[in-house]
């Protein structure tokens, strides 16, 4: 049979080939010796460093590995060579050998051949590259979903967590408050000499008992509020309200608290119309005030200010106390945090942190200036 007939019938199997199959490389060597007789074939892949046999069929070879073709010795007199091309770029070599001469129009043919087998690697590695993408997915879809199946369980244990915490805040709004004031109530009951009229001394340690009293009640307030806020069932009841009725409500409420310290609390507040939550906006006021003559010593001032900017309403309370160096500026938002110039001050560590949430709820944020002896400046950004 003519030669080239013979290549004619041979050749079309190449694309009959099942490309997943494993080892369908073998399949192009029997197609590569029906067509062009031979006695071993190699696909050499090329590296940086030197060339590398993936692929043989009768290898004559001691070893796979070498710096060039040139490199190699075969028992075999003959053999004929081609690169296998990606896009004009050699990134392989197939090589054949036997015993007699290659004639012209053997060396014709396996030029040609070569092209073709150069595009069927080509897709073999691409299956071999996609096989392995899949295979890794599948992987990870395993491992997502027994992640998933994990943080199911903890999001139940963390749910039975949160019921116990609940029904413990519940219970100890209960124990402590009603005890506390009952405390506070007797203590004003004696203070006003209801039931007889009391020495200095023991006058002076009934305001002791009122104080400490009201300043664990606030203790304990703030844990709960605190629990509430990670809870998530804090919600905003929002209204339309002025923001200097509600500013003037608060500096009335904490105003014998800046007289004992003979503070003196500057206003410069606009009237603005705003839509948020009346008490929880005065609970952030009322915060933020409080800690502001907790920290001013005496003859101090504090300024307050609001201004609109664009749809935001921008609140600023200033004080000439003791200020907080740059490096606390982020911390003393956390809970249980405190400057360690502030420390001795009767606090949980957590009027700031509920402050913040309180603001986030809002969609808001808040920011503090300030430096070391030289007051502080917390600034509240809440849209109107």
């Amino acid at each position: 049979m003519d030669i080239y007939k013979k290549t004619f019938k041979e050749i079309n199997k190449f694309f009959q080939i099942n490309l997943r199959k494993e080892n369908c490389i073998e399949d192009i060597f029997d197609i590569l010796e029906e067509i062009t007789e031979c006695k071993s074939a190699y696909i050499f892949y090329m590296y940086p460093d030197g060339i590398k046999a993936e692929y043989t069929r009768n290898s004559e070879l001691q070893d796979n590995n070498f710096k060039s073709i040139e490199e190699i010795k075969f028992d075999s007199t003959k053999f004929l060579c081609a690169d296998l091309k990606l896009e004009g770029t050699s990134f392989a070599k197939l090589l054949i050998t036997r015993e007699k001469e290659f004639n012209p129009d053997e060396k014709t043919i396996f030029a040609t051949v070569s092209e073709i087998i150069s595009n069927l690697i080509k897709n073999i590695e691409l299956n071999n590259i996609i096989s392995l993408q899949v295979k890794a997915q599948q992987e990870s879809i395993i491992e997502l979903n027994k992640a998933y199946k994990t943080i199911e369980k903890q999001n139940k244990k963390i749910l039975k967590a949160d019921k116990v915490k609940s029904n413990f805040l519940a219970n100890i709004s209960h124990e402590l408050r009603t005890p506390l004031n009952s405390i506070i109530g007797f203590s004003d009951l004696l203070a006003a000499n209801c039931t007889g009229t009391l020495n200095s001394k023991q006058a002076e340690y009934v305001n002791d008992i009122k104080v400490s009293g009201l300043n664990l009640l606030g203790m304990i307030n703030e844990i709960l509020d605190m629990a509430k806020i990670e809870s998530g069932t804090v919600k905003l009841n929002r209204s339309d309200f002025d923001i200097k009725i509600a500013i003037t409500e608060v500096i009335n409420i904490i105003n014998p608290l800046a007289l004992k310290k003979n503070i003196e609390i500057i206003r410069s507040v606009n009237a603005f119309a705003i839509n948020a939550d009346y008490q929880k906006l005065q609970q952030i006021l009322f915060n933020l005030l409080s800690n502001a003559i907790k920290f001013t010593p005496e003859n101090g001032k504090i300024y307050i200010e609001t201004s609109q900017n664009h749809s935001n309403i921008m609140i600023k309370i200033k004080d000439t106390g003791i200020g907080i160096p740059s490096k606390y500026h982020k911390r003393i938002f956390n809970k249980f945090e405190q400057c360690p110039n502030t420390a001795k001050a009767a606090s949980t560590g957590l009027g700031l942190a509920i402050t913040k949430e309180l603001v986030k709820l809002h969609r808001g944020k808040i920011t503090l200036k300030s430096a070391l002896n030289e007051g502080a400046e917390f600034i509240v950004e809440i849209p109107c």
